[in-house]
């Protein structure tokens, strides 16, 4: 209880949150709990001065990051410029370290305070080198003839200093490092937090247990634990042993994408093996498609494992640079472009790989090569708008490209499912020549023949559901009109619409064409209460479905295997004649629309991460202006960093709305994840291009 008890005085209370929060980390809970162990294992104080020892490292990686781009000789330049700045600005004023600033800085966490300094002078809030000067900055105006010339002489002094040095603008990573400070106060919340982590990765397994089922984090788990857990000091199990006499080869395909559980899981597999016994370990994998850090796949580990082995057995590295999928075109400029793209050099620690460039095996096409169709819009990029136009011209574009050579694989790639929504209702409705494959594209639940399916399946069970009830009347198994329903049901907000159908004033409200309508529909719902129970449920739902005339309205053929799979899913979570709505709207969301049958596979339609691998003669790329949702915010957030060999523990708490406006090591960590978020982004645009 004292546990609970500190968490929910640090998220003000707020229950819900906290429950939702910690259901989220469920789920990834091989990603977090060998730390969260070890930070239970350690007192209050020893969690602090892990974190601030941790912290001190990263901050100083920052400040040598900065102190490249801003040595002593060009500080020296700068000092009687900030100088002058800060003596005329009060003294609580964010650049008032700067004044008498006379020996140049190093990266030092000790000199954060004056490093920020430079940075709120020489920066806009945005980031950008400043463009003006005003009092603010310490650039006050002067009536005084000698006094006006000299604040002038400063001013232009600064922005011949900045025209100068451009670079500096990388200053800007500085201001967003946290003070240690709130590291003491934040160990009771991550030690609390971290022990309620345990407490419920716990209980889920007592969960597991009662309902006889596990998730694919649990059979990881339960693997490595077979093999001797993660500590070297269990011991060896049977198992292991046996299986250390069994494997003498092991091949492991696109390492690029292997997980630390992944790792740690290898590391157990090969314990104890030498170079010399004639057992073999064989990793590939490219490391400028690893894609898939949302499965917390860490490039980084594909970088240690190169440099120093896995375990205590050395790799020897061998490159390999030829391409045998895109021909010399499309390579050329995949080379020259994406070399901009990339990070300059290779960083373990932000998940950063520099671009590879590689070599073309195929002969070249006559018409091979990458075009950009640029689409100018004048209102918001993320309009509908935008998007119906976009959609219309790529349909126009595979129109095109099926005129060419009706032969060719065309392919449109996105990032996110979401991307092809609008694509598939342009051609559904414009282009129905145009039969596509979409593999776990369309979600059933945009399916006007589901939605009415889904809501039958809410009104029939839930008398007092009103939505529901006024969708199951306008469905064109019913199709009042808008006016029939206002008369039915817009002057009694209190009765269900099911007792306003009973009653007959209301009814002869209607027209006479919406008489007969209600009156079909009536007599078939009275005679499915009736009967209510007294069948299975999914037999009971989908012979009122049938009876209303639901079949009849099918329009495609596909439109009949959509509404099988809604059944089979209905049927699937009912259990004992009830149903929860709340899994089935969960449940809804994983439910996709099966594959035409009438289509080929010359047009598919994919996410980026399920068309890895693949090869097409013609390859889209739209939407690369659109965001994808943001990741859910983690109740602890944590990062292992390495520092002389030996790895250092870093964690933060999730921030109340009362401290987001602070930087915080949350914050840092957050930026950081981000940091390596934009990184992959470069090499999934990387995996569509090639």
């Amino acid at each position: 209880s004292d546990i609970v008890t500190t968490a929910l005085r640090y998220m003000d209370n707020d229950t819900a949150k906290l429950e939702s929060l910690l259901a989220n980390m469920l789920a990834k809970r091989d990603q977090w709990l060998p730390l969260v162990g070890t930070h239970t294992q350690l007192g209050i104080n020893d969690i602090s001065q892990h974190i601030e020892h941790g912290m001190q490292y990263l901050i100083e990686q920052d400040l040598e990051t900065v102190a490249s781009v801003f040595p002593p000789n060009v500080q020296k330049l700068f000092m009687p410029i900030a100088d002058f700045a800060a003596s005329n600005v009060e003294p609580t004023h964010t650049i008032k370290p700067l004044l008498n600033w006379n020996t140049p800085l190093e990266a030092d966490i000790e000199n954060m305070s004056q490093w920020q300094a430079i940075a709120e002078l020489l920066l806009t809030k945005d980031g950008t080198l400043r463009k003006r000067l005003t009092t603010a900055e310490g650039f006050p105006s002067s009536e005084s003839k000698d006094e006006k010339a000299f604040f002038k002489q400063q001013k232009e002094a600064f922005f011949e200093f900045t025209a100068t040095f451009p670079q500096i603008e990388k200053l800007a990573v500085i201001r967003k490092l946290p003070e240690i400070s709130e590291i003491a106060s934040n160990s009771v919340t991550i030690l609390a937090i971290s022990k309620l982590l345990q407490l419920a990765t716990a209980h889920l397994w007592t969960v597991f247990q009662a309902a006889n089922e596990v998730d694919f984090v649990e059979i990881a788990q339960s693997a490595r634990l077979a093999l001797g857990g993660s500590d070297s000091s269990e011991g060896i199990t049977d198992l292991a042993l046996k299986l250390d006499y069994q494997i003498a080869h092991l091949l492991i395909d696109e390492f690029q994408d292997t997980s630390p559980t992944q790792m740690g899981l290898i590391e157990q597999l090969i314990q104890g093996w030498q170079a010399d016994d004639g057992r073999t370990l064989f990793c590939v994998g490219d490391p400028m498609q690893s894609i898939y850090r949302f499965r917390k796949a860490d490039v980084s580990l594909f970088l240690q494992a190169s440099k120093h082995g896995i375990g205590d057995l050395a790799l020897t590295p061998l490159r390999l640079t030829r391409n045998n999928r895109s021909h010399p075109a499309v390579i050329d400029w995949i080379n020259q472009a994406f070399a901009t793209v990339f990070p300059s050099e290779d960083n373990t620690a932000a998940g950063a790989i520099s671009y590879r460039a590689f070599t073309a095996t195929r002969p070249q096409l006559a018409d091979e090569g990458v075009a950009i169709h640029p689409i100018i819009f004048n209102d918001e990029a993320e309009s509908t708008s935008a998007k119906a136009v976009e959609a219309s011209y790529i349909a126009q574009l595979i129109a095109q490209e099926k005129t060419k050579d009706s032969t060719h694989k065309i392919a449109v790639l996105v990032r996110s499912r979401s991307h092809l929504r609008e694509l598939v209702s342009e051609i559904r409705r414009n282009y129905p020549r145009l039969k596509f494959q979409a593999v776990e594209i369309e979600e059933l639940g945009n399916r006007q023949t589901v939605q009415d399916a889904l809501s039958l399946t809410y009104a029939l069970l839930h008398r007092a559901d009103r939505v529901h009830w006024l969708s199951i009347l306008r469905a064109p198994w019913c199709g009042l009109t808008l006016s029939d329903l206002h008369a039915l049901c817009a002057d009694d907000q209190k009765s269900t619409i099911w007792q306003l159908m009973q009653d007959d004033k209301k009814r002869h409200t209607l027209s006479q064409d919406g008489q007969k309508r209600l009156s079909h529909v009536h007599a078939i719902l009275t005679e499915a209460f009736t009967h209510q129970g007294l069948m299975p449920l999914i037999r009971w739902l989908e012979s009122t479905w049938l009876k209303l005339g639901g079949a009849a309205c099918l329009v495609d053929s596909g439109d009949i295997r959509d509404i099988q799979a809604y059944f089979g899913l209905v049927d699937q979570m009912s259990q004992v004649g009830q149903l929860d709505f709340t899994q089935l709207e969960i449940a809804m969301q994983k439910l996709y629309a099966k594959p035409d049958v009438e289509a080929d596979d010359t047009l598919q339609f994919l996410t980026i991460h399920k068309s890895k691998g693949l090869e097409f003669d013609t390859v889209i790329l739209p939407a690369l202006n659109r965001q994808t949702r943001a990741n859910d915010p983690a109740l602890l957030l944590w990062e292992e960093v390495l520092i002389d060999g030996h790895p250092q523990l870093i964690a933060a708490p999730f921030l109340t709305k009362k401290k987001e406006d602070t930087a915080s090591v949350y914050h840092y960590l957050q930026d950081f994840e981000s940091s390596r978020t934009l990184n992959e982004s470069a090499r999934l645009l990387y995996v569509a291009a090639t």
